[in-house]
């Protein structure tokens, strides 16, 4: 049996190359991050496709965009990593520092002994990123033949300038090559200098508060508290979904149980799950629209059905003079409801990405390369 014949642990076909890169953080959102290592994915996407090739009905190639942190896309990644032939990485100077990064290579190094005619750590391909200012000439990553700026420039340089584009187009062929000849078995594996792992560091936490009705509040309960369970079955499984959706090469997940009072709340990005009952409530009601007034807009209120009934919440439910506010910068909007009409796979990564998305708007302020317009293309090949 041949390596390309092997099931795959995916039951997918492997795909030629990823590109492995660092993901830097912004606050302008009408900035494309990756713009410039997009543009070499698809140009390397293209040679390798242009090239004689042993095993054609194979993927291209693969490439995971910035600011994209779905379950989907990360499903989708992690499939692909599972079983892709070379792992290219452009070595930047936040490359070994980023987690995301790191994820990707640890995933790749995951895969069966068995699924190619290498070990995986026979098929990374390391790739001179960006030179930067006192490191000229040290670098560990090898240099191409007949194509001195590499070394003294980076790859990104030579993408961006006009002037260097046959260089750019002669990295690229050498790159090409090495990915086909890496994939099926034929180039001696590159001789490089990869640092170790470092320490996993403690992630930031992405809280996950639920705010439960009062077993007082809940006369069907027969007024006594010991017979309610601390959070409804549903709470708990919504909680369960949104944990599901954090993005948990960047955050870990902390799960607390909130209330009218509590004062934690605000200092991390955030989803609050509120129960039904504590939310129209006449008496807890009123406390929870006092705790949300004074929230950030980096912690999304949800409120949660108990049952599959879609809620009713009556027009004048103590939120008709709070539109102002609700618009105002940097505060919690007006709760978005749960109903079984929903898609809740939508609404909770629309709550996720926004929670995530005002708190970095607040507090990154950090951006790497010049702006550039978005691009409308497929992130893959």
């Amino acid at each position: 049996m041949t390596p390309d014949e092997t099931q795959s642990p995916t039951g997918q076909q492997p795909c030629y190359f990823f590109l492995s890169h660092a993901h830097p953080s912004t606050v302008d959102r009408t900035v494309e991050l990756d713009y410039y290592e997009r543009t070499v994915f698809e140009d390397l996407a293209r040679v390798v496709d242009e090239l004689p090739r042993e095993r054609p009905h194979w993927r291209t190639g693969m490439y995971r965009p910035c600011g994209d942190p779905s379950t989907r896309s990360a499903a989708r990644i992690e499939r692909a990593l599972a079983t892709v032939a070379v792992f290219v990485a452009l070595r930047s100077e936040s490359y070994d520092t980023d987690e995301v990064a790191a994820a990707e290579r640890s995933a790749f190094l995951r895969q069966p002994a068995t699924l190619h005619a290498r070990l995986p750590g026979q098929r990374l391909l390391p790739v001179l990123w960006e030179v930067t200012p006192g490191t000229a000439g040290q670098t560990t990553v090898a240099p191409i033949p007949d194509v001195p700026q590499y070394a003294e420039t980076g790859l990104i340089a030579l993408s961006r300038r006009r002037g260097e584009r046959d260089a750019y187009e002669r990295v690229l062929a050498y790159l090409g090559d090495s990915i086909v000849e890496l994939a099926e078995g034929r180039r001696a594996t590159p001789h490089t200098h990869w640092p170790p792992p470092r320490p996993r560091e403690a992630r930031p936490a992405f809280v996950i508060a639920m705010l439960a009705a009062s077993p007082a509040a809940d006369p069907a309960d027969g007024g006594d508290p010991a017979t309610r369970p601390e959070h409804p079955d549903r709470l708990r499984q919504v909680a369960a979904q949104v944990a599901g959706g954090v993005n948990r090469t960047r955050f870990d997940v902390q799960l607390v149980e909130a209330s009218a009072g509590y004062d934690q709340l605000g200092r991390r990005p955030a989803v609050l799950l509120v129960e039904e009952r504590a939310w129209i409530d006449p008496a807890s009601g009123a406390d929870v629209r006092r705790l949300l007034d004074g929230l950030p807009a980096w912690v999304q209120p949800l409120i949660v059905p108990a049952g599959d009934e879609p809620l009713r919440i009556p027009e004048d439910d103590g939120w008709g003079g709070r539109q102002a506010r609700a618009a105002a910068r940097h505060r919690a909007p007006r709760p978005r409801i749960m109903s079984a009409v929903d898609d809740p796979f939508t609404i909770i990564a629309a709550a996720i990405g926004r929670a995530v998305r005002h708190f970095d708007d607040e507090h990154l302020v950090e951006r790497r390369y010049p702006p550039r317009p978005r691009s409308n293309s497929h992130p893959e090949e």
